[in-house]
């Protein structure tokens, strides 16, 4: 099945959407939502998985991590790589409307007449189907562990806005994966209260704010004793510097 068959500009839209969303250590041909595309594309699991590989080639965070996709990059793969890497909120909407599975966790709400709720507009279902991808891509990018504390347990685990999403452009921020960080929900607390900030660095600073007021040892356990060390770096879409100096500059308490 598929072999043969030519890729078109909308299995590579899938193809990158599924390469954003899926840990790159779980992109094989046994992943359950590789093999479900898969079948509704009429190809083989190798075959997508394969395609998905070759993305990776143009991530320049993920070769930056010293790990190499695979050097047979289409044009076609460039062109939607280049179209879709500053346009997320349409990525993920292109992608599920093109494969009709609910690759982000989100199905579109049924409308079951006027006695029912109300009908969710258009750009309500686009905006939570972008939370959505947002949260995967940013849990595939970290491999499901908080780039603090190490921690895996998913109930405990936030996709982070480094520029808070109320003030992020729609476009090219809100649903960006470099505009996330995966943390812990005591971390994502202090660093959305501004307690904390990483620079650009990735080096994590603790405000003066805090530490002027709050003495007591679970506080310099918990918050004090990470400054000055570093996040962990994704195995893709790194924390953007721009984004970064936002937080720094606009959120974090001085």
């Amino acid at each position: 099945m598929g072999r043969g068959k030519p890729w078109t500009r909308e299995d590579v839209i899938i193809a990158y959407a599924l390469y954003c969303v899926i840990p790159f250590s779980k992109v094989n041909n046994s992943n359950q939502t590789i093999k479900n595309a898969a079948a509704v594309m009429e190809r083989s699991p190798a075959s997508l998985k394969m395609r998905i590989c070759n993305l990776a080639a143009l991530d320049p965070d993920f070769l930056a991590t010293g790990r190499a996709g695979l050097t047979s990059v289409a044009s076609l793969d460039r062109e939607v790589y280049a179209e879709f890497s500053s346009d997320w909120q349409r990525l993920s909407a292109t992608a599920e409307e093109l494969l009709g599975l609910p690759i982000f966790d989100v199905a579109e709400p049924v409308y079951n007449g006027p006695d029912r709720r109300r009908k969710k507009t258009y750009a309500e279902i686009s905006d939570k189907q972008a939370r959505r991808f947002f949260r995967k891509s940013v849990i595939a990018a970290y491999e499901g562990r908080c780039c603090i504390s190490g921690m895996t347990i998913p109930q405990m685990l936030i996709a982070s806005h480094i520029k808070p999403y109320a003030v992020s452009d729609l476009q090219t921020e809100r649903a960006n994966p470099a505009n996330g960080l995966l943390l812990n929900a005591f971390y994502d607390r202090a660093f959305d209260q501004g307690l904390m900030t990483v620079l650009p660095d990735l080096t994590i600073l603790i405000s003066d704010q805090v530490k002027e007021v709050y003495t007591d040892e679970r506080t310099k356990e918990w918050l004090y004793s990470i400054e000055g060390t570093k996040i962990k770096r994704p195995a893709r879409f790194a924390p953007n510097r721009d984004l970064l100096a936002y937080h720094n500059e606009y959120v974090f308490l001085r």
